[in-house]
């Protein structure tokens, strides 16, 4: 169980979302229109702090088992190419890894640095043989869709890390048209949950984004998913969906044109799942991306003397 929750913590820092944009403005009456695309420069390594939370707590009679996971990574994208409509190929890798997990049933704590540790625990070796390794490799087009992605066997197979391209994008859709404060738009896509007759359940979604705020250069999206496929008494494909459904918020320097942060909070529980329907799970989970800008060059002191 342990090992199952922390695979899908850290399934969140590597689809994380990250992302740049311009922006533009339109003038229609009163309000101020802001036209959104992604952008990209050949040659730029844009890199984020990516903090993933999980706690999961098993209850089955007297039996409990808590399993709590930590993990904290440097996400970098390389710009690969990009071409004359602004498409670009982008190198996915994460140079550093720490991590941590505990459950309470095995009364064990393990943890991992890939800064200053050389031998990781087995339960995290899928995942430190894969630092700073380019594991993927995506092509974006200027409105967020993503033409094509590529990854290492090894990704897919012990991370789960694209299941389909659909449910694990790292974009979000930008609107078509010029929006104002205030403005949503939603897009309609499609979650793969596998049965455990071997069979995949296609649970229909609709994510819904929301213009929030512009304030001193800055935007905020707020976004919520919402469950369109009738589930009616289906306990697994309930919690199955637990690490795919992202509520949250992004903030964009409107100025730079690059995601600044984001988070997603997500808290479920569910009865009667496990031990033929006897059992209970809660699941909480936190997700937080920074973006780590360049430091402007330190001015040495000789230099600083000579401008007085």
């Amino acid at each position: 169980m342990m090992t199952h929750v922390y695979r899908n913590a850290l399934v969140f820092s590597v689809i994380a979302i990250g992302m740049t944009a311009t922006f533009g403005m339109a003038d229609d009456g009163d309000s101020e229109k802001y036209v959104f695309r992604y952008k990209f420069q050949p040659g730029e390594v844009l890199q984020w702090e990516v903090t993933a939370q999980v706690s999961q707590l098993t209850t089955f009679g007297s039996n409990r088992d808590n399993s709590e996971t930590l993990s904290i990574t440097t996400k970098n994208w390389k710009v690969l190419d990009v071409d004359a409509n602004g498409t670009a190929i982008l190198e996915y890798r994460f140079p550093d890894v720490s991590m941590s997990s505990r459950s309470s049933s095995e009364g064990i704590d393990r943890k991992y640095d890939s800064k200053t540790d050389t031998k990781p625990p087995v339960e995290f070796l899928d995942v430190a043989e894969l630092v700073n390794e380019p594991i993927a490799h995506f092509t974006i087009n200027t409105k967020g869709e993503i033409l094509k992605r590529t990854q290492k066997a090894k990704v897919a197979a012990t991370m789960q890390f694209a299941e389909t391209a659909e449910e694990n994008r790292i974009t979000i859709p930008m609107p078509e048209h010029a929006i104002s404060v205030g403005d949503a738009w939603d897009y309609a896509r499609e979650i793969s949950i596998p049965q455990p007759n071997g069979t995949v359940k296609k649970v229909s979604v609709r994510e819904r984004y929301k213009l929030e705020k512009v304030q001193n250069g800055v935007a905020t999206f707020d976004f919520k998913t919402h469950i369109i496929t009738p589930l009616h008494d289906d306990k697994d494909t309930d919690w199955a969906l637990r690490t795919k459904i992202r509520n949250g918020k992004i903030q964009f320097d409107m100025i730079e044109g690059r995601s600044i942060s984001q988070q997603y909070d997500v808290k479920k529980t569910v009865m009667g799942i496990f031990h033929g329907g006897h059992g209970s799970a809660s699941y909480q989970s936190r997700f937080v991306e920074k973006n780590l800008r360049n430091e402007p060059e330190k001015v040495s002191m000789e230099n600083r003397n000579a401008t007085k």
